[in-house]
């Protein structure tokens, strides 16, 4: 339900606004402009009926004070002065509508369903364009993806607290937005922060803004991003390298659903959706005593773990093919593909940065070979730090001539046959040497037609 904050002296007309607008939308009332930038602080508002005379702060100077903030809401002023120079004004300060009184009710309320519609639709646009400027797709195939994504589906149905877990470069930020973008706060703000980004000792302030004074350096009052994520989702990447005191603060926010900024004893509600991700392993990190286990909880309401690289090596090829396409225009090489061989070395390598590093391993090999349309195996020479891998080094003669999927699968049968052998039949033991789990080894051995190896542990 939206919220609509009236501002208007005259007792009467907030009566008639509250009657007009209460079955549809909630209504926040205000007898000054100092009143209602007050309620402001407390309160998101997705439209403003401002009147222009007010004593304690008229509509002129409440337009200059939402300019000053940085706020973009949609204002249509209601005022029973017809004074064109001050209706010029207000439409320079931002202004939508301008409405003279006595009103027609009809008509002020088909403006405020129109400046509504508009205001939802330029926040799908930019919505859009956000996730779009991500620049990666959520791509693959491999069964321990698509349970991370059925999972980052589910939470997108629900407002519930997600904790992303995974290392990093696997994709923990794409698929936050993901979340965002795809539920009912999509219209709202996605506010990313990262708390190992900013000095300690500024990480309360930049979450829950200062009040000028509060400390050295605080010349004046400043809006944290808890303020700024208000109807919308805060998005807190690294959350495992945050100060215990701020963790404490946060844990209040959970419970209570509000937040005190630095060097204010007035509490403010807010209604954010909460998303947090991690590189760290949490519960260790608890039992180490830099994390709070009530904090975790707390956070830990719908889980997602994001699978490293080399646990989906199936998905490399997919992968790099969307990277070619994604880089080539940009850096004026004529690549469309890898080579099977060269594909066969990419899925060898165990990728410790995950997508993130395969993404600049391709972007690097286009830049350094711009003329080739195929990327065959020598291209690669010195672009990945260390053997291509432990388990194997493609022999460059297996694969030429065979096709992409065929090559792909006859490396996978080498691998996984490899670490069969060094573990000596035992399938769990060879699912831990290609860093992935013994259902997915099974379910690809199946793919692949390869015969089942003992469990016998002994």
């Amino acid at each position: 339900m939206h919220t609509i904050l009236a501002v208007d002296d005259e007792a009467g007309v907030r009566q008639s606004y509250r009657v007009m607008f209460s079955d549809q939308y909630r209504v926040l009332l205000a007898e000054n402009g100092r009143e209602g930038l007050n309620l402001l602080e407390q309160r998101h508002a997705d439209l403003i009926l401002l009147d222009l005379t007010m004593p304690q702060l008229g509509g002129i100077a409440f337009l200059e004070e939402l300019v000053r903030r940085g706020e973009d809401i949609p204002v249509i002023v209601v005022t029973g002065t017809n004074s064109v120079d001050m209706a010029v004004a207000a439409m320079k300060l931002g202004a939508r509508e301008y409405v003279i009184k006595p009103f027609n009710v009809t008509e002020v309320l088909l403006t405020v369903e129109r400046l509504l519609a508009e205001s939802h639709q330029e926040l799908e646009l930019a919505a859009l364009r956000e996730a779009d400027a991500t620049g990666c797709a959520l791509i693959g195939a491999a069964p321990v993806f698509i349970q991370a994504l059925e999972r980052a589906r589910q939470a997108m149905e629900v407002d519930s607290t997600v904790l992303i877990t995974g290392e990093s470069g696997t994709g923990k930020d794409i698929v936050a937005r993901a979340i965002h973008y795809g539920g009912k706060r999509a219209a709202r703000t996605f506010v990313p922060l990262s708390c190992c980004a900013i000095p300690q000792n500024l990480v309360e302030s930049e979450l829950f803004g200062h009040e000028k004074g509060a400390f050295t350096g605080a010349t004046e009052k400043r809006q944290g991003k808890m303020r700024a994520a208000d109807g919308g989702t805060l998005f807190l990447d690294e959350i495992g390298e945050m100060p215990s005191e701020a963790q404490s603060k946060l844990l209040r926010v959970l419970q209570d659903g509000c937040f005190y900024p630095v060097g204010s004893a007035k509490a403010i509600e807010t209604d954010v959706r909460f998303i947090c991700a991690t590189n760290r392993i949490l519960p260790e990190a608890i039992a180490q005593g830099l994390f709070r286990q009530d904090l975790f909880y707390r956070i830990n309401v719908v889980p997602i773990e994001m699978p490293p690289l080399r646990r989906r090596r199936e998905d490399v090829p997919q992968l790099a093919a969307h990277f070619i396409a994604k880089h080539a225009p940009r850096v004026n090489a004529k690549a469309v593909e890898f080579a099977p061989d060269a594909m066969a070395a990419l899925m060898a390598y165990p990728w410790p940065g995950n997508v993130r590093e395969l993404e600049n391993t391709v972007e690097r090999i286009l830049v350094c070979n711009r003329s080739r349309k195929i990327i065959a195996r020598d291209c690669l020479d010195g672009m990945l730090a260390g053997a291509a891998s432990e388990l194997v080094t493609a022999d460059t003669a297996d694969f030429d001539g065979l096709p992409l999927d065929e090559a792909v699968s006859r490396l996978e049968r080498r691998l996984i046959g490899r670490a069969l052998e060094r573990a000596n039949g035992v399938q769990s033991r060879a699912a831990e040497l290609l860093g992935t789990t013994r259902r997915i080894l099974k379910y690809k051995m199946d793919q692949l037609g390869m015969a089942a190896a003992t469990e016998n542990e002994g």
